[in-house]
């Protein structure tokens, strides 16, 4: 127990010589991800890597309907469930922009098991200890499929009145545009 002691002091007296983590790196090649030996998984994760592209980062609420379920429950303390909810949401915070082949964002990973799919994308924040840099990290995002169309959606995402202007094309960048 007093090697188990010494040894917990002295990595907490080394941490701060320690290298810091290793920020998470996307995959070279997003269309790799898509694949999978099960149609239906394919096709739940290609329905969820299209709705980022075009619904999230493209920000093309009025194309909702051929990505989501009406009854579209929203588990985001941020945003109301429905899809026409979601819809007046993407609106409100972020312009519409070209749709892109590929996401802007890093993508870590997409798996799907069942009807569930589940994406990780590298976002960058404000580094609260060293003002002017960011610093990289993961973002989660669970889907439940139901008959072709995204039914529900649980993230990590705590409620804040900033969410309602939050775009994440410009605020989870790893450098933010010039205003």
């Amino acid at each position: 127990m007093k090697k188990l002691f010494i040894l917990c002091a002295a990595l907490v007296l080394a941490a701060p010589l320690l290298p810091a983590q290793e920020p998470p790196v996307g995959v070279k090649d997003q269309q790799a991800l898509l694949k999978s030996g099960d149609a239906k998984l394919a096709a739940n994760k290609k329905l969820v890597y299209d709705m980022y592209r075009i619904i999230l980062q493209g920000g093309h609420y009025e194309m909702v309907d051929q990505f989501f379920t009406p009854g579209y429950i929203q588990h985001n303390p941020n945003v109301t469930s429905s899809r026409d909810s979601l819809a007046k949401y993407i609106k409100q915070t972020r312009p519409q922009r070209p749709i892109q082949p590929t996401l802007d964002f890093p993508l870590i990973s997409l798996v799907a098991e069942g009807d569930m799919v589940v994406i990780a994308i590298v976002s960058y924040q404000d580094d609260p200890e060293n003002a002017g840099k960011r610093y990289a990290n993961t973002h989660f995002d669970m889907f439940r499929i139901e008959n072709g169309k995204i039914a529900e959606h649980w993230d990590h995402v705590a409620k804040s009145k900033a969410a309602l202007h939050f775009d994440p094309n410009v605020e989870t960048k790893e450098k933010k545009p010039a205003k």
